[in-house]
């Protein structure tokens, strides 16, 4: 198992390949050996203090240009923050309540909730990979295997649920599995797994939408990017459709090998009164970053956790919809955080991050000018989609 994070390079850039294979340059002894504990309590220095500037800088963008596209992710990791009741405010443990929440929910309602919905669709996708990738007649493909790379594995739990079958599944004498997140919560407990199972996994701590190539072109991948996670792409607000912003981003997904399949999860509920009290249910998620900065970014006894509320503001059309989470002033703010003045004013409104909906219809145009042909849409019918692409050389 290989562990890498961006150390010594910035997020979402590649250190320097060999253009021919990309991961034939080994990652820098020095590095490996550094977070071969990644997710445990004694991690070394160096990586929790390049971690914390990493969200110092998010958190300044936040304040200065009122919208920073990284900080979606940051939502879910484990802090040590708490509001003014000495409540715990960790994104982790926020999350892990919500969850269970909406669980509930759903058994109480019977109705089904996103995540089994999701569930049913990856069941599918199980049942049928080996047919997208022609397994049984093309380049021997029963004997090297497919690679499996997953964009924001999540929880263990997921990983397990979801991914780990279609490791299973393709796995062959060369074939590996590359987890890509910038949670280090999430990647350690993975990582503590795949050593227990014995599993050949290499896990890279980086930005999801980097475009970065991870693998050789003798390779064949199957890439995927479950939990919706596709709809938190970063784009302004903005009435139209998204074109350009879904295209590149495909573009990027399609960068990862040279010969690929992708499976991709999406909402597809355009319903905006849905939408919003779906995530205005748990608005001290939405918010925990905050209390994440009062707890470890350098910041003055004049910012306050608590002077943002929660609102979703929902757009969009018959092709697309946009939810922009949003923190809004409820005060006027004058603070010092990372040795920057930051100045707000009470109904200043801060782009936390994106999640996107979209028409079967539409996501399938993007594809298409994004380099790929469609091969299968598995469909509930009810708002969860997962798009199976390949891309065309």
């Amino acid at each position: 198992m290989t562990i890498q994070t961006p150390n010594g390079f910035r997020p979402g850039r590649s250190p320097r390949r060999d253009k021919a294979c990309p991961r034939r340059s080994a990652t820098p002894p020095s590095l490996t050996a550094e977070v071969t504990q990644l997710g445990k309590s004694d991690e070394p220095l160096k990586d929790r203090e390049e971690i914390s500037l990493s969200f110092l800088e998010t958190s300044l963008q936040l304040f200065q240009q009122k919208y920073a596209p990284d900080l979606g992710p940051e939502q879910y990791a484990h802090h040590t923050g708490v509001d003014r009741e000495g409540n715990p405010m960790s994104g982790a443990l926020l999350w892990a309540k919500a969850e269970a929440q909406r669980i509930s929910n759903a058994l109480v309602t019977g109705t089904t909730n996103m995540v089994d919905a999701e569930l049913k669709l990856v069941q599918k996708l199980h049942e049928r990979v080996r047919d997208y990738v022609q397994w049984y007649h093309q380049d021997e493909r029963c004997r090297k295997g497919v690679s499996v790379l997953e964009y924001g594995p999540g929880t263990v739990r997921a990983f397990q649920q979801k991914t780990l079958p279609l490791v299973t599944a393709l796995r062959g004498e060369t074939s590996r599995c590359t987890l890509v997140d910038r949670s280090k919560e999430f990647l350690g407990d993975i990582a503590q797994l795949s050593s227990a199972l014995g599993l050949k996994i290499e896990i890279i701590r980086d930005d999801i939408f980097s475009g970065r190539r991870y693998f050789c072109d003798d390779e064949a991948a199957f890439a995927v990017m479950f939990g919706r996670t596709f709809g938190n792409l970063a784009a302004p607000i903005n009435g139209s459709p998204p074109v350009e912003a879904v295209v590149e981003t495909l573009k990027k997904i399609s960068n990862s090998a040279k010969r690929c399949w992708v499976a991709i999860s999406i909402g597809s509920d355009l319903r905006r009164d849905v939408a919003k009290s779906y995530y205005e249910a748990h608005p001290e998620f939405q918010l925990n970053v905050f209390y994440r900065m009062k707890a470890e970014l350098p910041v003055d006894a004049n910012f306050d956790p608590e002077a943002f509320e929660y609102e979703s503001d929902v757009r969009g059309e018959d092709q697309f919809m946009q939810v922009i989470h949003t923190a809004v002033v409820k005060r006027n703010l004058d603070f010092c955080i990372g040795g920057k003045e930051i100045i707000l004013s009470s109904g200043d409104r801060l782009h936390l991050k994106n999640s996107f909906s979209f028409s079967e219809l539409f996501f399938k145009k993007c594809a298409r000018r994004a380099g790929f042909v469609s091969i299968d849409v598995l469909s509930d019918n009810a708002g969860s989609d997962i798009h199976v692409l390949k891309r065309v050389d």
